[in-house]
């Protein structure tokens, strides 16, 4: 999967080379991501919260195919990662990443405000390290699947707009941990 993302990045950077009318880039950031974890330890059941937690940040770009569709890919990871402090001398670091390949309708509703949303496939990963005395070793899981989007966009400029969507991703599972990859992201995008 990560090739085939990477590929298209690389696409859309070769054709923005060649004619860079109807490329896009942008960035967009999330609240820091809420965290709590469940564990078990001599029959007794333990709630932590995040002793540490990261800024989910994403970068994607696009190329518009029309005035209403466009080809877009994208790239979110946590700004560091999340951590939970478990029993004493031992603690839990997450990490969770999602890259993108997907379409994109867009609906204008006047000059300056439209409505988009986005359905293609993504991939997320989850890596996790536990630190400590006897401490086994970092596991991650990768999980293919649906990738959909909703938002609203605001032309600030004629090639500047805010934007603020929802994105869906699968949840991410591994041994009764699981990640929610959902979020809401406020994001700048350039068109040139």
């Amino acid at each position: 999967m990560k090739k085939i993302i990477c590929t298209a990045f690389v696409a859309l950077a070769a054709s923005s080379l060649a004619h860079a009318e109807g490329m896009y880039v942008g960035a967009n950031v999330s609240s820091r991501t809420d965290g709590n974890i469940k564990y078990t330890e001599n029959g007794v059941t333990t709630e932590h919260s995040a002793a540490k937690r990261a800024t989910p940040i994403g970068l994607f770009a696009g190329y518009d195919l029309s005035p209403v569709w466009a080809l877009e890919a994208g790239y979110r990871t946590d700004g560091g990662s999340t951590s939970f402090d478990l029993s004493p001398g031992y603690r839990l670091k997450t990490r969770v990443s999602t890259a993108y390949l997907a379409a994109r309708g867009t609906w204008k509703l006047s000059e300056d405000w439209s409505l988009f949303g986005k359905a293609g496939v993504g991939q997320g990963r989850l890596k996790m390290d536990i630190s400590g005395k006897n401490a086994p070793a970092g596991e991650s899981v990768n999980k293919t699947g649906l990738y959909l989007s909703a938002g609203a966009s605001y032309l600030v400029t004629r090639d500047v707009a805010l934007q603020l969507e929802l994105e869906h991703t699968n949840k991410l599972e591994h041994d009764g941990f699981t990640a929610k990859t959902d979020r809401f992201a406020l994001g700048v995008r350039f068109d040139f």
